[in-house]
């Protein structure tokens, strides 16, 4: 007797499934063809009719598979422990007991709630990008909004702690590379060597200076600007990186690279500058000009979005120079 109780309990699967299987046989032969399988008459008049019709080949079909079909789907529910079918019940059904529970059951003291810790300040701050910029711009991005250079990798466990120097530290390095002599009568036979090495506890000899070599001046600023006003006869002057007329104060954009103009910085790939934009307007409202934007290169991110924001800022953007006329 224990070990049918312990079968039982091992396949309560298929306890179930048999009680299901025979309800719903039960409940079909019952609604559909008026056949009762617990009544010993209705099986009498089974054995010994004749079925005829469509009714009579749909009735014939489930009685005479319906005992194969139970034993192969119960070998599947024992073998795989899993039922056949599984009907999904929704959420809603499901927390039915429980909402009737609550209603009936006496209401629990809420737990006071914890108090929420504030985030550190220190803790760096979320940058937004831009819906439409490229994956391989975010790094460039961030280093822009961080104002951190491209050149160097930057990181908290590759930093270089300063050493601190003693003060015998020091004063080794400058008895190194000052040394004091064992005498002070200096002899006035020195050489005019100009390639003397301090350093090897030689007397050092200064350098004559050249007042006559012109000092190095910076290249004039030659770009499509500068070359439209020589070619149409235009006076003008330049500025840095701005070419003045009489009218315009004009910055020419004509770097191939692709190009994200944000308010602060600009930025490509390997590359970073300070936005003109704000020099630019300071200097043509001091010179009585017009900002004038010359995008000789449009390989810009939303070049549209960006026009329109200079133009609000007063800046006239222009991708011809013929329009300036």
């Amino acid at each position: 007797m224990k070990k049918v109780t312990e079968f039982l309990k091992s396949n309560i699967l298929v306890i179930k499934w048999t009680v299901s299987y025979f309800v719903i046989l039960w409940a079909i032969l019952q609604f559909l063809f008026n056949f009762d399988i617990f009544s010993a008459r209705h099986w009498y008049k089974f054995f010994n009719a004749t079925l005829h019709g469509f009714g009579g080949f749909t009735f014939g079909v489930i009685m005479y598979t319906a005992l194969p079909l139970y034993i192969a789907s119960t070998l599947i529910v024992y073998r795989k422990k899993t039922p056949v079918v599984t009907i999904p019940v929704p959420e809603k059904i499901k927390t039915i007991p429980k909402n009737v529970g609550k209603i009936f059951s006496t209401p629990t003291p809420e737990p006071t709630p914890e108090p929420v810790k504030e985030p550190e300040s220190d803790s760096e701050p979320t940058i937004e990008f831009p819906p439409d910029m490229p994956p391989e711009l975010y790094i460039p991005y961030t280093r822009a909004k961080q104002n951190v250079s491209f050149r160097k990798s930057i990181s908290t466990f590759n930093k270089i702690q300063p050493t601190q120097q003693t003060a015998d530290d020091s004063t080794s390095t400058e008895n190194e590379s000052f040394p004091i002599p064992s005498d002070f009568d200096i002899s006035d036979s020195l050489t005019d060597d100009s390639s003397t090495n301090f350093s090897n506890n030689e007397f050092p000899v200064f350098k004559e200076l050249d007042f006559d070599t012109p000092l190095e001046t910076k290249p004039t600023l030659s770009n499509s600007v500068t070359k439209y006003c020589t070619e149409h006869g235009i006076a003008y002057e330049t500025y840095q990186d701005f070419v003045a007329t009489e009218k315009y104060l004009i910055y020419d954009h004509n770097d191939s690279d692709f190009w994200v103009m944000d308010e602060e910085t600009w930025f490509a790939s390997k590359k970073q500058r300070p936005s003109p934009i704000n020099e630019m307007i300071n200097l043509a409202r001091q010179n009585g000009l017009i900002p004038v934007l010359y995008l000789e290169s449009q390989n810009i991110m939303d070049i549209e979005g960006t026009s329109a924001k200079f133009e609000s800022m007063g800046v006239r953007v222009v991708k011809n120079l013929d329009e300036l006329k």
